[in-house]
């Protein structure tokens, strides 16, 4: 395999990792990107599968409340015509109507408690990636890796692209990096390039490295 065609497929997996990164942060909730770990849902899908789940619960709780009411209102109506029942049927009435309540406190404290967890694993696991966790003034803003590696961090949409051109030397010998924001390059000139942000392409021991993050300007 050839230096060229390693270096192409560098790039390709770059371009490909960076797209699944972005569907993740900002696919819609119906999406789920396929990695190679395995699927994982967008953060939009995280909430709404949340949100689904508790007004599942919450339907299910209102239903049997109408249903206990419908009951009491039919026990009522027997009541007023029979008369030597109506003490039994209305303390009945008054312990059913009861239980309900129990019971729909008893859910309602439930569908909390499990809607504070499910919350909870959402924080843990925007914040387990090293997402930032307050979005207030940050409209607008594009998600980037810090320059340490350790989360991600919100920019300005101020778009830096930079260009980085590849050529052989003339002898075959040597991988020659060509790099620059500013600069106007002949694409023609080089085997290989590419125009992108947060990525950093270096030559090590005549080898290509890459790593993730912001290039260092160079100083003049």
């Amino acid at each position: 395999m050839s230096l060229q065609t390693d270096l192409h497929q560098a790039v390709a997996q770059v371009t490909a990792d960076s797209a699944l990164l972005h569907t993740v942060v900002h696919g819609t909730a119906l999406q789920t990107v396929i990695t190679e770990g395995g699927d994982v849902a967008t953060v939009a899908k995280l909430l709404a599968d949340a949100h689904a789940r508790i007004n599942l619960a919450a339907d299910g709780i209102l239903a049997q409340s109408h249903a206990a009411a419908q009951d009491a209102l039919t026990s009522a109506e027997l009541a007023s015509s029979e008369a030597d029942r109506a003490q039994t049927t209305a303390h009945q009435g008054v312990a059913d109507t009861t239980a309900v309540l129990n019971q729909m406190q008893t859910s309602g404290n439930q569908i909390l408690v499990d809607a504070e967890a499910v919350l909870q694993q959402v924080i843990a696991r925007l914040l387990a990636v090293g997402l930032p966790d307050a979005l207030a003034g940050a409209q607008g803003m594009l998600l980037r890796v810090k320059a340490d590696e350790s989360g991600y961090e919100l920019v300005p949409t101020v778009a830096s692209p930079r260009f980085y051109g590849f050529a052989l030397s003339v002898d075959g010998s040597e991988l020659l990096l060509t790099e620059g924001r500013d600069q106007t390059f002949e694409a023609d000139a080089f085997d290989a390039w590419t125009v992108t942000e947060g990525v950093h392409f270096a030559l090590e021991n005549n080898a290509l490295a890459m790593k993730l993050g912001m290039a260092q300007e160079a100083q003049p």
